[in-house]
């Protein structure tokens, strides 16, 4: 039986009286127990992984909390204020892959103090509303619910159960915290149109709609705001206020014990001891660290444009859902989540003249990760398939934020006047130094710093989608 019972062990690979070596420790067993200083461990362990992977599951949701309350505290921090960029976004915002071209405007909404909100929307307003888990609740303009010409938007938050008046565009959020995300175009290199639109928007409750509070509008070009997650315990701590602020049903019931695991749960306050904040704050530095292995480095097949080039999809799958496979992808979700904001399907969707489409490369032609100290030439054909604009803009590697340098702005799009090629075609050169004569294509780099592109299309064109149009690699210049 002794024979039988050692090779039945052998075979099923059982632990026994041994040292169980593994890549985070040696643990010790006797009679197949763990011993008394390998519990603790073990344990320890458990938490750490159950960490990290809350560090990548819960991504997008604590990176647009921080997003919600940055705006939400810019200026006098007033309720329901509208913060637009109306000389356009430049370094002084921490914000994932923010745009240098285009007027954007956010507002951030509480509809668990405010119950049912109204939006007040003119017509041809570019946006939409998502909550804070960046799920799209409706979209506003021409592909939105008013098809390009405005009204009434009432968001109900999710225990509503009134009756609804007739005359708005409704929608029913999951959570309390939503936010309103509106953007706007350039008209002859001028923002003044666009930021004009936009402060006729109104958000207030539907309790105050007989007679609305004034609508308080922040300047934040040039101000310091910070929307930017943390990649230590203070993810941790956002999360928390998370789960307490919002439904019980906020996340599916799995995600729920994940987060319950480390010590985060609804209706019980989060307060780690010293060791258990220690090891949280080193399980976001670690799920830091594969979050940008998994955004720099994806080795994932589908995320290449061409498959001869560089260049990635932002949207890996085509989905802002990432269920294309037919499940939820969350590396790919974490992948777009750690270098960018606004999981909606009208920056997917197919509309030709309309919307936009993102393509982003943190290599160049050779494989290697893009470096600030080298010079480099993007080599863009002619005839780019944009109907309304394009920009290439670098971001800083660090931040994945605008990329700090002394230009204005570090981006050359169709506004800023790039000089063309006799065929047509542009070329843009990013380097620490300004090549000779080519001040209009340069993109100032840091020595020091790893950077990234994007290259976005507004009211891409068919050649952009059925790809008779391609984009040149960013090639070294030794």
């Amino acid at each position: 039986m002794k024979a039988q019972t050692q090779r039945a062990a052998a075979s099923h690979g059982w632990i026994r009286t041994e040292t169980v070596k593994t890549r985070v420790g040696d643990f010790d067993f006797k009679n197949s127990y763990p011993a008394r200083d390998s519990i603790a461990r073990l344990r320890d362990a458990l938490i750490f992984n159950r960490a990290v992977e809350t560090y990548l599951t819960q991504m997008p949701g604590v990176s647009w909390y921080r997003v919600w309350k940055g705006v939400g505290e810019a200026g006098t921090g007033a309720r329901n204020q509208m913060v637009i960029w109306e000389t356009l976004m430049e370094t002084q915002t921490l914000l994932l892959t923010g745009n240098t071209e285009t007027v954007y405007g956010l507002c951030s909404i509480d509809l668990k103090r405010d119950g049912p909100v109204v939006i007040e929307a003119p017509a041809m307003m570019l946006g939409g509303i998502t909550d804070i888990w960046q799920r799209s609740i409706i979209d506003i303009g021409p592909t939105g619910a008013d098809k390009g010409k405005g009204g009434k938007f009432l968001l109900l938050p999710p225990d509503y159960a009134g009756s609804v008046p007739e005359g708005y565009f409704v929608g029913k959020a999951l959570v309390y915290c939503v936010s309103l995300g509106v953007r706007g175009f350039q008209v002859d290199g001028n923002t003044e149109k666009a930021v004009a639109l936009m402060k006729t928007t109104r958000v207030y409750p539907l309790a105050q709609s007989a007679n609305p509070p004034k609508m308080a509008f922040v300047n934040g070009s040039h101000q310091k705001i910070n929307t930017i997650f943390s990649d230590d315990v203070q993810f941790f701590d956002d999360l928390a206020w998370m789960i307490e602020h919002e439904p019980h049903e906020a996340m599916p019931s799995h995600e729920r014990f994940q987060v319950a695991a480390v010590g985060i749960e609804k209706g019980k306050p989060f307060k780690p001891d010293n060791a258990r904040r220690k090891l949280l704050d080193e399980a976001a530095r670690f799920g830091s660290a594969i979050a940008r292995a998994n955004s720099f480095a994806s080795d994932d097949k589908a995320r290449l444009v061409y498959p001869n080039r560089m260049w990635e999809w932002a949207f890996i799958g085509g989905s802002a859902t990432w269920d294309s496979q037919g499940y939820v992808n969350t590396d790919r979700r974490a992948g777009f989540a750690y270098i960018a904001i606004g999981m909606s399907p009208a920056m997917v969707e197919k509309h030709i003249g309309a919307g936009s489409q993102y393509l982003w490369t943190p290599r160049s032609a050779d494989g290697a990760f893009l470096d600030g100290a080298k010079n480099y030439r993007l080599h863009i054909p002619a005839n780019i398939p944009a109907k309304n604009f394009w920009s290439v803009v670098a971001y800083d590697a660090d931040s994945r934020s605008i990329l700090c340098n002394d230009q204005p702005f570090p981006s050359v799009s169709t506004y800023s006047g790039p000089q063309l090629n006799s065929d047509g075609s542009i070329d843009v050169y990013f380097s620490p130094q300004m090549p000779k004569a080519k001040g209009a294509n340069w993109i100032q780099t840091i020595p020091g710093k790893g950077w990234f592109t994007l290259f976005r299309f507004y009211g891409p064109l068919e050649a952009f989608f059925d790809k008779t149009w391609k984009l040149g690699d960013i090639s070294e210049l030794k």
